[in-house]
């Protein structure tokens, strides 16, 4: 694999987090650059990786570019630059008043993809994926990690396309209507049950502080985007309430997996866990 090595004076800041930066090249607006912490470099190859599959197989993702890097060794990603772009969250944080269109245009965006079978083998198993990263987290006992792998293995399994990062942040839009999906390092196989659980904790079950943060949304206005992305994903007359609990095993699963890089003690939601796997 060529890794191309960079001068970040050739690019501008134009945003980042906890996971990553990411620039403008001031020769070419047209190129961005996405740029991973150290601690993260695997997750920049995982992306490169499977960006180029995703492209590749015709879904609507930015197209990705060369793998570079910088003279501290990070791992960068050029990808095309999306002009116009909005994310439906910040769109539902600036126009709050449109929160059920947009909660049904993004239901409609997550129904297309999990309608899409790759070619086997050609991404991870969401399973397998859940299971090394369950391993990685440090918080878990023995007897929860034993749990937790016999739990997901008796998991329904699918061969459907799973995001595997798949919230109202990660799903972008133009004003001509193009959507795209972008964070695609985890993308993978799987029951499409992985992917409502990553929405479901991202709209519902995490803190108000944190979802200011992130997305600059309320609880309650986040949780009207929730039941209005269920009502347009499952159905009008599904109940809300049936869906979350299909969905909760799947959201807890999921802050398991990210907890290690965020560093959130497993403490918090151990009673709700333990009684999910039958542990006394």
């Amino acid at each position: 694999m060529i890794i191309k090595q960079i001068d970040l004076k050739d690019y501008k800041l134009s945003g980042g987090g906890k996971l990553g930066e990411s620039y403008i090249m001031n020769s070419n607006p047209d190129i961005l650059l996405k740029l991973y912490p150290l601690s993260l470099k695997q997750m920049g190859l995982d992306e490169y990786d499977r960006a180029w599959k995703v492209y590749k197989m015709g879904l609507p993702c930015p197209e990705p570019g060369e793998l570079v890097s910088t003279a501290d060794g990070r791992i960068g990603i050029q990808f095309q630059c999306i002009k116009g772009k909005k994310s439906y969250a910040r769109a539902i944080s600036e126009n709050p008043e449109k929160v059920e269109q947009y909660a049904a245009e993004f239901a409609q965006t997550c129904k297309k993809l999990h309608a899409l079978e790759p070619k086997p083998g050609l991404f991870p198993n969401a399973k397998d994926q859940y299971i090394l990263g369950i391993g990685r987290n440090p918080y878990l006992t023995d007897q929860e990690r034993t749990a937790l792998e016999r739990f997901i293995r008796d998991l329904p399994d699918a061969n459907t396309a799973v995001h595997g990062d798949l919230h109202h942040g990660n799903v972008i839009f133009t004003e001509s209507g193009q959507q795209y999906f972008i964070d695609l390092s985890e993308f993978c196989t799987g029951s499409p049950l992985f992917d409502i659980g990553v929405i479901m904790l991202q709209t519902l079950i995490i803190p108000e502080e944190m979802m200011q943060d992130l997305y600059h949304i309320g609880k309650e206005l986040s949780k009207v985007f929730w039941e209005a992305f269920v009502k347009a994903y499952f159905g009008p007359n599904t109940p809300v309430e049936q869906i979350e609990r299909m969905a909760a095993p799947y959201a807890f699963l999921r802050i398991l997996v990210v907890e290690p890089m965020l560093g959130h003690p497993v403490q918090r939601i151990r009673p709700a866990l333990h009684a999910i796997l039958g542990i006394e």
